[in-house]
């Protein structure tokens, strides 16, 4: 049961998932940290199906199994934010801090609540720390970059971006980590790295229109119309 609810979260069935977990838990016989591992499994298909108030239950329950789990404890931090229930998720990162101060998403997905609060400077310490403990770990070097390019701060984010893209397999991510890479070298004056950036994007998303229409309009500032036209071509083929 519980690899059968692994499989069918891979695949994104979450569903069947739950099902399959929920089975999982009511063996009889089972380790408690063996049950504690089902129910945060269950949590996490539960939250990517929008249930919070679910995902929040079963991630308690494995934490009451096995409290000294840092990820139980991000997990339901994250299930907290989902909820606007601020302090209970600040509450809960800083547990798993604790418990394991090397342990860098509990880092990377605090910071992005703070930056969710408009707290920059709370973010960016917390984007360092995840990236000081945790180095091959890619989330915070995106969100990192985001904030720099949101601050007009491309040339600090280019460096972000492309540990991010070193990071990285599942082309939908690597997409959106070029484009933002291509755009952040855009506007440090660097079209050829722009470009390249955005042939990055359309290779892993052939399909996806935006980065034709992104490299036309580096084309066209470039003065090479004819590229630019035929990628604007594409791109209205797509759409």
């Amino acid at each position: 049961y519980y690899d059968l609810g692994i499989v069918f979260q891979r695949s994104r069935a979450h569903a069947q998932a739950v099902e399959s977990f929920s089975m999982y838990t009511m063996i009889p016989g089972l380790k408690p940290e063996f049950v504690a591992d089902g129910y945060y499994n269950r949590g996490i298909s539960q939250r990517a199906q929008k249930k919070p108030d679910l995902a929040y239950a079963d991630y308690t329950k494995a934490i009451e199994l096995n409290p000294k789990k840092p990820e139980y404890l991000v997990n339901r931090a994250n299930a907290s934010a989902d909820m606007k229930k601020i302090d209970s998720a600040m509450t809960d990162y800083g547990q798993a801090i604790k418990i394991d101060p090397t342990y860098g998403q509990a880092y990377a997905q605090r910071g992005i609540l703070y930056s969710s609060q408009g707290r920059v400077d709370d973010a960016l310490r917390d984007f360092a720390k995840s990236i000081e403990v945790s180095p091959t770990y890619a989330e915070p070097y995106y969100n990192r970059g985001t904030i720099y390019s949101g601050k007009k701060e491309f040339a600090k984010a280019i460096p972000d971006y492309e540990k991010y893209v070193s990071l990285i397999s599942d082309p939908v991510y690597l997409a959106d980590g070029y484009m933002n890479l291509g755009i952040a070298q855009f506007y440090t004056g660097n079209p050829q790295k722009a470009v390249d950036a955005f042939t990055k994007v359309i290779e892993v998303q052939p399909k996806w229109a935006n980065g034709y229409k992104a490299r036309a309009m580096v084309y066209r500032e470039m003065k090479k119309t004819d590229l630019a036209d035929a990628d604007e071509r594409r791109a209205a083929d797509l759409k």
